[in-house]
């Protein structure tokens, strides 16, 4: 997209039309899926050696673009697009750049950055040990797309309002707390990707989001923000961003419920929802949304829930659903077995009952993760009730003290992972002798931390 690639189409959206050119790009055998995820899609691709071999020098020879190790000083490159690779040396000085389009930075060490480039579109920065970004970063006015994930920043200068054509700005896993007011002018901007992810998953707030200016609502081209901390009456003046797909809030509070809910039925374009209370005790209350997305396909609650919300079973499009910190006390699968295109399900101390049983129907369920759940002593899996699981995680579970009963129905599956459960549970399917060995033996992967 931000190349310039992608041509618009009449009622679809550049994003919709550059997933097109992937599947025929995968069609024609130009790429070669690696990964994909437990939905079918393609999560990582690459291109086969020789193609890959081929296409560099064809690109080396039309100073179309070239690959640089970084020990080497760049000097009268003429390609448009440059990537740096290898993080085991420091990259030496950049002169004559001045035509590059694209610089993808592959190099943990980089310090510099090329200097008199103005045609760049393309700036990817992520993880560069960065802590201050140079004004004339700012001066690239056809810049499209800015990655700055991970990189050491604290502050995002005011003068980031000068890079009127940006569409992407990631500035995901950074030190940055606030955005500036300058963000209000980047009427181009399609995607604001900003949060803090600790790592901890057994941390309350293992996610973070940062705080905005008020004037980001005026973006009208904006289709995905988050994660945004939710101060003063954001919850109530988001409702006019009902252009978006995708967002994250955090800070919510009890007292958010009724304008929050206002706000998300007025986004029938969303795909990708995530909630984050203040604290392990605030409670979420979303029970006045009556009419949710009908297009919403991942939904993340992170927040105390007294019950399941009564909206849950109108979900008809849903594939992921994580709830964290729930801790409902009433039985959830019978709210989510009418949902048929769940295909993801994660459970973070969200249930503190005894048992999970899964009696019913889950057609499209291939993965299943439980974490934390202290009082969780069994899990039953009734036969034919999840036909495609293929992967199973179970973490900080200790009263478990063997596997699901019914497992061993599973035919399609592929990692069974245990982690911080009881010694009583991994001795039970350790070895050919042990009691429960029986039950996993067909499955490929199985691994025990």
């Amino acid at each position: 997209m931000a190349e310039g690639y992608v041509e618009p189409i009449v009622r679809s959206t550049l994003e919709d039309e550059a997933d097109n050119y992937q599947v025929e790009l995968t069609f024609r055998n130009m790429l070669q899926v690696v990964q994909r995820n437990e939905f079918g899609r393609p999560r990582r691709c690459k291109m086969h050696d020789l193609l890959r071999e081929l296409a560099l020098s064809i690109s080396v020879k039309e100073k179309f673009g070239a690959v640089h190790g970084g020990g080497e000083e760049m000097k009268e490159c003429k390609a448009r697009y440059i990537s740096i690779h290898k993080t085991d040396v420091e990259l030496k000085s950049f002169t004559g750049v001045s035509k590059i389009r694209s610089f993808l930075v592959f190099n943990k060490s980089l310090k510099t950055l090329p200097s008199g480039s103005k045609m760049l579109r393309v700036l990817d920065l992520e993880d560069a040990p960065i802590e201050e970004l140079p004004d004339e970063v700012f001066k690239l006015f056809n810049l499209r797309y800015l990655n700055l994930r991970g990189t050491l920043l604290k502050n995002l200068p005011n003068s980031i309002g000068r890079l009127l054509n940006l569409q992407t700005l990631d500035i995901g896993d950074t030190q940055i707390k606030a955005l500036p007011h300058g963000i209000g002018k980047l009427q181009n901007l399609r995607h604001l990707i900003m949060y803090l992810f600790t790592g901890n998953w057994n941390d309350f707030r293992h996610f973070t989001g940062m705080q905005i200016a008020t004037n980001i609502i005026s973006l009208k081209n904006l289709q995905s923000i988050g994660i945004v901390e939710a101060n003063g009456d954001f919850t109530r003046q988001v409702q006019r961003m009902v252009q978006l797909n995708s967002i994250g809030i955090s800070n919510v509070k009890e007292g958010d419920e009724k304008n929050l809910c206002v706000s998300i039925e007025s986004m029938r374009l969303l795909r990708v929802l995530a909630i984050i209370v203040t604290n392990e005790e605030e409670t979420l209350r979303m029970d006045a949304l009556s009419s949710p997305p009908p297009n919403l396909r991942r939904l993340f609650l992170i927040g105390k829930l007294e019950k399941v919300p009564q909206w849950f079973h109108s979900l008809q499009s849903l594939t992921h659903l994580y709830l964290c910190w729930s801790r409902l006390e009433e039985d959830l699968l019978t709210h989510i077995i009418a949902l048929p295109h769940l295909g993801h399900l994660v459970l973070s101390n969200a249930y503190v009952g005894k048992q999970l049983c899964f009696r019913t129907d889950f057609p499209k369920l291939t993965k299943l993760q439980i974490y934390n759940s202290p009082q969780l002593n069994e899990i039953i899996i009734e036969m034919g009730v999840m036909p495609n699981m293929k992967y199973l995680y179970i973490t900080r579970c200790m009263e478990l003290k063997t596997v699901p009963k019914g497992i061993e129905y599973l035919k399609n599956f592929q990692r069974l992972y245990l982690e911080f459960v009881s010694m009583k549970l991994q001795n039970s399917i350790e070895g050919e002798g042990s009691v429960d060995f029986p039950k996993v033996q067909h499955i490929p992967n199985i691994i025990i931390r």
